[in-house]
């Protein structure tokens, strides 16, 4: 990414009145056993009453004119806990009001500058819902694919609407090259994000294992 690397100046507590977008939390809850028990855990407060979800992850994807293989759409962007470049999946907050579909497309279209369309389900019905991160959250994500048509003029050149404090840049890799990429990427310094991580790996162990 061109420009000055963002970086972390200082990290401190955060009491949740002061908080906008994470809580944390106390959950007491009752074992196999009967025991009652308590975990920490962190809450979002700002899912719409409306979604199932707090957010949506896009696996966008096209298919070059030149026939070369498919392609997925990732981003490099600056995240502040993990206090790196993190390589991830486009993904957003579900607006109140809004469908899960619309908001994957929003998104994209304001993160990557791409116009894309959803590929719906094949077996029909209501997609896996993914936790993020159960051991310690409670938020929630669909997995939305998209397809996004290479020969449409308002792909030739997207731009991006960021907000203000967004700095993302968008790269395109073939399928076949994900693994390896985010290989490549990590020993550069950047952070692989899980979810990403997990799509690369089960890529590769289908070839390992000939699936």
């Amino acid at each position: 990414m061109s420009g000055k690397l963002a970086k972390v100046i200082s990290t401190e507590l955060l009491e949740n009145k002061d908080a906008r977008w994470i809580n944390l939390v106390k959950i007491t809850y009752e074992d196999q056993t009967g025991q009652l028990r308590t975990w920490e855990g962190t809450h979002r407060p700002t899912r719409p009453k409306t979604s199932a979800v707090d957010a949506v992850q896009m696996l966008a994807v096209r298919e070059p004119l030149d026939g070369s293989g498919a392609q997925l759409l990732l981003e490099k962007q600056f995240r502040a806990p993990a206090g790196k470049l993190v390589v991830e999946f486009p993904a957003g907050l579900v607006d109140d009001g809004e469908t899960v579909e619309a908001a994957a497309l929003r998104e994209l279209r304001e993160e990557t500058g791409y116009v894309g369309e959803v590929v719906h389900e094949k077996e029909g019905g209501q997609r896996p819902m993914f936790y993020s991160s159960p051991a310690s959250s409670s938020s929630t994500t669909f997995m939305i694919q998209l397809r996004v048509d290479a020969s449409k003029p308002e792909n030739q050149a997207p731009k991006p609407q960021l907000e203000d404090g967004e700095f993302i840049e968008c790269f395109w890799v073939a399928f076949a090259d994900l693994y390896q990429e985010c290989r490549r990427l990590e020993a550069q310094g950047y952070a692989i994000d899980g979810k990403l991580g997990a799509f690369a790996e089960g890529l590769e162990a289908a070839k390992v294992w000939k699936i």
